[in-house]
């Protein structure tokens, strides 16, 4: 898709996931929206209940608008990226054994693909999307119980 000559409206766009959207638009960004959601939207995620209930919030949201707006010419995606070179760590005050993954180029290259796919949500990395497909196979209390495993605060 062409983008160019077109306004882009991109919230928290000074670094990260952000910042790679708007240089990746100014490439292409018309008639579109693309929240961020993370893979956490996709389970119940104990120690970031909030965190997590607020992304599948996003999820639900964005893939109703899909629906709403098709007709309009708007597209809408949820993007669910999981662990990506951020500052999203350190602000959150996650130890550094937890950072890493992917560079926030290849999450908007992933998305902006998906949105010209005409895709509702995507879910970035192979890895990733593995994840999201087999918690989705499992009994909600178990994946929460997966979950609080993983998430568990550590000393």
């Amino acid at each position: 898709m062409d983008y160019r000559g077109k306004a882009a409206l991109i919230t928290g766009a000074s670094s990260g996931i952000g910042a790679a959207f708007a240089q990746a638009l100014a490439q292409r960004g018309d008639g579109a929206i693309v929240n961020v959601a993370s893979i956490a939207a996709w389970q119940p995620t104990p120690y970031s209940a909030v965190y997590g209930a607020s992304k599948a919030f996003v999820l639900s949201f964005s893939e109703a608008l899909t629906v709403e707006n098709r007709h309009r010419g708007v597209r809408v995606l949820a993007l669910c990226p999981g662990r990506t070179e951020t500052s999203f760590f350190a602000v959150a005050g996650i130890s550094t054994a937890r950072r890493g993954g992917r560079n926030p180029e290849q999450v908007a290259e992933t998305a902006l693909h998906a949105l010209e796919r005409g895709q509702s949500a995507v879910v970035d990395g192979a890895y990733n999307t593995m994840l999201t497909t087999a918690v989705g196979l499992l009994p909600r209390t178990w994946a929460a119980r997966l979950a609080r495993w993983r998430l568990r605060p550590r000393e």
